[in-house]
């Protein structure tokens, strides 16, 4: 296993820009050389930019753990005792943002770190309590996040 196998097309990175972290964030790959030294160029994107960035400057942001499982127990103990789940954030609230269950979200906490990519595994109503309502595939999956913390980078799962 070499130490840049991560870096694949398409795989979603966090880059760490060498210019004083100005542009550091999450990026996609578009172009990646077949053979990966630490001098080799690789083509990144995210929100209409592009940046040429050295592999060194990437790193991977998922934990590669999936709570699913538990989450969907927990859920149908919930389920059984009333609560309503949706598959669509247009089900729980006025929205054009599209997103649905099995589409791949980033998370940004409130403190600017960012996680992920995750899997969107439920929504729910928001109550005048909080205002998380979408549930991800993380290690809080009892959580419901809010949209604006999340940023879509794959329709229908699968990254």
């Amino acid at each position: 296993m070499g130490k840049y196998d991560f870096i694949k097309k398409g795989n979603v990175l966090f880059w760490h820009d060498p210019d004083n972290g100005l542009s550091d964030g999450v990026y996609q790959v578009v172009s990646v050389p077949e053979v990966i030294e630490d001098d080799s160029i690789i083509l990144i994107v995210a929100s209409g930019s592009e940046a040429e960035v050295y592999p060194t400057e990437l790193s991977p942001i998922n934990s590669g753990r999936s709570y699913k499982e538990a989450f969907l127990r927990w859920k149908a103990e919930r389920e059984a005792d009333g609560k309503v789940f949706y598959d669509r954030l247009s089900k729980v609230m006025d929205t054009d943002y599209e997103m649905k269950v099995g589409d791949m979200v980033i998370f940004t906490n409130d403190a600017s770190l960012v996680f992920g990519p995750y899997e969107v595994l439920a929504f729910e109503k928001p109550d005048n309590n909080k205002d998380g309502c979408v549930y991800i595939d993380h290690n809080n999956y009892w959580f419901s996040e809010r949209p604006e913390n999340l940023l879509l980078v794959q329709k229908g799962g699968g990254l």
